[in-house]
């Protein structure tokens, strides 16, 4: 699925040199809505979302890897908004509310809730557990324990 709020970059095959070709031999990175990705990161989805801090909201990105799950803020918010969350840290994730175009969505990690609103939140939770089951050092308790919260099967994670 996409279109401009939501792109799903799980069939694309992005294809790194295993050496790098300039002559520092420094990574050459992917950067996804400015994000440098880690050597072996991913994009997995990519799409407009809101990160509730409190009561307050910043607008930007929320950026699906096969590592992480992270939020950049666009350049309209007073007071820069980011935040990284390792998949090996989250406990919990499932669509919160619906508000008929877009979905809360809440991610808990480290005993920390974080909200977005995102569109089309369901997918946005299963591409999350899908990557965290995919996660080469993913904490079996941890994902145990996100399915039996959100009361779905092992298998149809």
């Amino acid at each position: 699925m996409s279109n401009e709020n939501y792109t799903d970059f799980s069939n694309v095959k992005i294809e790194l040199p295993q050496k790098p070709k300039d002559e520092t031999g420094k990574y050459p990175g992917i950067y996804v809505f400015g994000r440098l990705l880690g050597r072996g990161e991913r994009p997995i989805t990519l799409g407009a979302a809101n990160y509730y801090t409190g009561m307050v909201a910043a607008g930007g990105k929320l950026l699906l890897t096969n590592k992480s799950l992270s939020f950049s803020a666009h350049a309209f918010n007073v007071g820069r908004q980011e935040t990284k969350i390792d998949l090996k840290q989250i406990t919990d994730v499932k669509v919160s509310a619906n508000l008929l175009i877009s979905q809360h969505i809440l991610v808990t990690a480290n005993g920390k809730s974080h909200k977005f609103v995102v569109y089309h939140g369901s997918e946005w939770v299963q591409k999350i557990k899908e990557a965290i089951a995919k996660c080469d050092d993913v904490d079996a308790t941890a994902l145990l324990t996100t399915c039996e919260s959100t009361n779905t099967d092992a298998s149809a994670i």
